[in-house]
């Protein structure tokens, strides 16, 4: 048996099959393993398979009427008894995650905890906190008039939950959807079906279960369309384009990996060099919110690139089941890409700090200090625990680069409010002026439902719905 399902049989064995070697489907709140099954090798080496659902319409036929009978009250109330349930079993899920993704343990334990703080919050999930919302119209008629918004849910919702961080994913978009009254389907990503299946069993066992399933398929291409009526997305911009040519209504967080600016000098260049080191390295480099680039004015780059080198050298590199500090990435493929980076920035001037090892789906920590512009390193997302630092002798140089670095979803500036108004000027996402606290915001804006960007200024994205004014 594998220790992937081993772990999952430890939560629900009825989740795994009758011979201890896969994962069921979910149609409706009960398993099942009717379909064919295709074998799954996680980046540890782990080996289950999934049973490929053939039914996908039972899958989507979700009562979403019934559900809007069960008063909002009610659905918080019940989704609450679901953290309660992973309270019981998060040491465990932590290990199924960290099994499938490579994470470290204590990365996973805050995924797990993440996800609790999420269900905590639901509340502030309701549109409307209930059905109506009333007021008086902005026009003058005889008589006196009130206003309602009536707003209904109709159809089921789709989650796609990132390989990154399967268990959250899972429990933040199905928590969304049922607290305002939308059935879900969740869809989980390839090599990472227990952390998924881990999540439904939380959620499966109250009295929302009724109104989830839990699919493996091949691709998007097979999905229903007509029956979903919102799609809550963790993943690329690109997957958000493509689905949109799809779906009517797309609630994407399409946080990636980040960059940090610095034109003013930290308080504690050994603390930040710590922070973004660990940042850097979280996941081997695949996690949201991962620093991976660093542009600086030169005298502070370089006294910062000492630091980072002495923290990457104290690093272990292996299975995180085991106590090291990086683990694997996702695919083999992942690495090669990042071995042919190194290469090409070195071959334009850059020096490695430490030699980029790779064997298998690892990959050893590296630091790549003074990256011309001219690096293919600077212009395309990496998925790899590289630092790639680029020293500049102007402010407004490294300024200028960030807003040409489309590949970063968000920037740290270490520098003046007015440094950090200009970056914001430039580009689209997220700039965090650069604090104690500012690696912590990174990770928030990957723990929530929809545009972080909106969600900090307007509030949750929240489900489609059909709205009617009632006056009277």
């Amino acid at each position: 048996m594998s220790l992937v399902v081993d772990l999952l049989r430890s939560i629900d064995d009825a989740l795994v099959t009758e011979d201890g070697r896969g994962i069921k489907n979910v149609i409706a709140g009960m398993s099942r393993d009717q379909g064919r099954k295709v074998w799954v090798e996680t980046p540890l080496g782990h080996r289950y398979y999934v049973v490929i659902t053939q039914d996908l319409e039972a899958a989507f036929d979700l009562r979403y009427d019934a559900l809007s009978l069960m008063s909002p009250s009610d659905r918080l109330e019940v989704l609450a008894e679901a953290s309660d349930t992973i309270d019981d079993y998060k040491d465990v899920i932590a290990k199924i995650i960290s099994a499938e993704t490579g994470k470290r343990l204590p990365d996973a334990r805050e995924e797990v905890e993440a996800s609790q703080s999420f269900i905590s919050q639901a509340q502030e999930l309701l549109s409307s906190r209930g059905t109506t919302t009333t007021g008086r119209p902005h026009f003058d008629l005889s008589g006196e008039w009130t206003s309602a918004q009536v707003i209904v849910r109709e159809g089921v919702g789709l989650v796609l939950p990132p390989f990154t961080s399967p268990f959250f994913g899972s429990i933040a978009g199905a928590s969304t959807l049922l607290a305002n009254g939308m059935p879900a389907v969740v869809k989980p990503p390839w090599q990472a079906s227990a952390s998924v299946a881990a999540a439904l069993s939380a959620l499966r066992e109250t009295d929302l279960g009724d109104f989830l399933s839990m699919i493996n398929t091949s691709s998007y291409g097979t999905l229903p369309a007509e029956e979903v009526a919102s799609v809550v997305l963790f993943g690329r911009e690109f997957t958000y384009r493509s689905l949109r040519r799809s779906f009517s209504n797309v609630i994407a967080n399409c946080s990636g990996r980040a960059a940090l600016l610095l034109c003013a000098e930290p308080k504690d260049v050994e603390g930040l060099a710590k922070k973004v080191v660990e940042s850097a390295v979280s996941n081997a480099g695949q996690a949201c919110g991962s620093v991976r680039w660093v542009l600086a004015l030169r005298g502070l780059g370089e006294d910062l690139v000492d630091s980072m080198q002495d923290y990457i050298s104290q690093l272990s590199v292996g299975d995180p089941l085991e106590g090291k500090d990086v683990g694997p990435l996702r695919t083999r493929g992942l690495v090669d890409r990042a071995a042919k980076l190194v290469s090409d920035a070195t071959s334009r001037g850059a020096r490695a700090l430490g030699e980029a090892r790779a064997e298998g789906n690892y990959m050893s920590p590296v630091v790549l200090s003074e990256v011309p512009r001219g690096a293919e390193i600077l212009w395309g997302d990496v998925e790899a625990p590289i630092i790639s630092v680029s020293l500049y002798d102007d402010c407004s140089e490294v300024v200028q680069t960030v807003s040409m670095l489309n590949s970063a979803t968000s920037v740290i500036v270490y520098g003046g409010l007015s440094t950090a108004y200009s970056v914001a000027k430039s580009r689209t996402g997220a700039v965090v002026w650069g604090r104690d606290d500012s690696f912590e915001l990174l990770k928030a804006m990957c723990h929530v439902v929809g545009d972080p960007a909106r969600y900090f200024s307007e509030g949750p994205e929240l489900p489609a719905s059909r709205r009617a004014l009632l006056v009277f």
